[in-house]
């Protein structure tokens, strides 16, 4: 009796294994299927990238040696990028917190009201910051001014969305306790939601606030001020070595703060 039963899950062990193989052959088909495609859609062209390397290392001969004499000029468009960045996580801090627990099915007033303000987060997150740019530059003029408030409105989609998940991963026995207790709703989401979030909304902002520093440095490309903007006239006036020099100061700005940001995250998490 104890053979036989053996032997049976011994065969539902190996179907289940062919079964899995199966999947995943079919998976690894459809993927290579879609890749194949994907580089026919696009000329992806090995041949011709291997006939352009000579350019490439004409470009960057070009390129080198970096000019650092430069590098006084571009202390004040790297302060203004970092202020860019700032401005662009901090603000909407007070405009996605409010907006996730609208959004968040816990905590929303009502189901309508979380399907609005959830088609409002996402269209917010969706264009990006490049495209809120070049729409500000037009409205508002050049400057720094524009790449502020395209961080502001990309960060207010971001920030909304993992503030809102954060909100409804929150554990649903305290916020039934405190309710059966008789505690208003604000003392519900205050002593029974954000005890719970606030690390892991904390950690959010500061990905965001990383995130933000990298994005500042396009927004010049459009006129949007910072590093960017001397980058962009450097690209547009063939100076090559200045444009080495802002790609080097960028990268370790950058590299800084993704070691402060995830110092932080490690203190906080």
């Amino acid at each position: 009796m104890t053979t036989i039963i053996a032997s049976g899950v011994l065969d539902a062990v190996m179907e289940e294994r062919r079964v899995n193989r199966r999947q995943y052959a079919i998976i690894g088909i459809v993927v290579l299927c879609a890749t194949l495609w994907s580089a026919w859609g696009t000329e992806f062209n090995i041949p011709k990238l291997v006939d352009g390397l000579p350019l490439i290392y004409d470009l960057g001969s070009r390129m080198l040696p970096p000019d650092f004499s430069i590098l006084p000029d571009l202390v004040g468009p790297m302060i203004e990028t970092l202020e860019m960045a700032l401005l662009g996580t901090t603000i909407p801090i007070f405009f996605a917190l409010p907006l996730a627990f609208l959004a968040a099915v816990n905590t929303t007033p009502a189901p309508w009201v979380s399907v609005v303000i959830r088609l409002f987060i996402g269209v917010f997150r969706t264009v990006p910051e490049l495209i809120w740019a070049m729409v500000l530059v037009t409205a508002v003029g050049l400057g720094p001014f524009p790449g502020v408030l395209a961080l502001v409105l990309h960060s207010i989609g971001g920030l909304g969305k993992f503030y809102y998940e954060a909100i409804e991963s929150a554990d649903p026995g305290v916020m039934e306790a405190m309710q059966a207790a008789g505690a208003s709703r604000f003392k519900v989401i205050w002593y029974g939601v954000m005890p719970n979030v606030i690390p892991v909304m904390m950690s959010s902002t500061l990905f965001y606030w990383e995130y933000n520093n990298r994005a500042s440095t396009v927004l010049g490309l459009v006129g949007a001020g910072g590093i960017g903007l001397a980058l962009t006239h450097a690209l547009q006036d063939f100076r090559y070595p200045e444009v080495v020099t802002c790609l080097i100061l960028i990268v370790l700005i950058l590299v800084v703060i993704d070691r402060i940001s995830a110092f932080l995250r490690g203190k906080i998490i």
